[in-house]
């Protein structure tokens, strides 16, 4: 579930399933989509902040959802690309408080954030490849655009783990404290965004969004289709089939 705090001019959104690691299902995808339409319409909030439960940002796709959607003849549209288009949509500031693992969409998520904080030792890691998959979130453009093109390619092609100094190093995250603080720390950042004018504060956001919005979601469409035909892929198929045993 998704546990949403209203706070003096911002909004805490909690990925809340720590016995799954905050893995995240289409039912929760809709709830983050739905809680963040919703802040961006308040007049009220100035910020929204994102985080996970117990420790862990989030593992990623629920695997029992991308099982059945590898087996779906005619899948339903995907819940993670809908909250994907809701985030590129949003005009108010969005803070991401990274601790423990950041997976898949945890990962590429957090180019569409404003601010990313991170806990010294947070993991980052994209394995789409090693899934049978392909890049999604628009990754295949905000990650160069952020990290650089071989930076890129450590993580979405070979798969490689950042920790949280090599994410800020790289430009996946905007600073790292000590384990632990992240969300504290993301909570004062939406606390000095609370007291800023709240007009100046989304046309300043559009402003700088603006020359990238229509490039990502081209980049969108352009990785939808193919991330489809992989997800019911044989490659795919076996390697959730592998990691079911596990």
């Amino acid at each position: 579930m998704i546990i949403a705090q209203r706070e003096a001019g911002h909004v805490h959104l909690v990925i809340s399933r720590a016995e799954k690691k905050n893995a995240l299902t289409r039912a929760m995808y809709q709830q983050l989509s739905d809680e963040i339409a919703r802040a961006a319409a308040d007049t009220g909030v100035n910020a929204i902040v994102l985080s996970g439960e117990g420790g862990v940002f989030t593992a990623g796709n629920d695997l029992d959802d991308f099982r059945a959607r590898a087996t779906d003849a005619y899948p339903a549209p995907s819940a993670g690309l809908a909250f994907i288009e809701t985030l590129i949509n949003c005009d108010t500031p969005v803070i991401a408080a990274v601790e423990g693992l950041a997976i898949g969409i945890g990962t590429t998520l957090l180019l569409h954030c404003d601010s990313v904080i991170a806990g010294r030792s947070a993991r980052f890691k994209t394995a789409f490849v090693d899934l049978g998959l392909v890049p999604e979130a628009a990754s295949t453009v905000t990650m160069p655009l952020h990290l650089g093109a071989r930076r890129s390619a450590d993580l979405l092609l070979m798969g490689d783990t950042l920790n949280g100094e090599e994410a800020r190093e790289c430009d996946l995250v905007s600073r790292v404290v000590e384990d632990g603080q992240a969300v504290a720390q993301a909570l004062v950042q939406a606390e000095r965004l609370s007291a800023k004018p709240r007009d100046a504060l989304i046309a300043s956001k559009r402003l700088i969004k603006a020359p990238w919005r229509e490039m990502i979601r081209d980049a969108l469409e352009r990785e939808r289709p193919v991330f489809s035909e992989r997800l019911r892929s044989e490659d795919c198929r076996a390697a959730l089939a592998r990691m079911g045993k596990r």
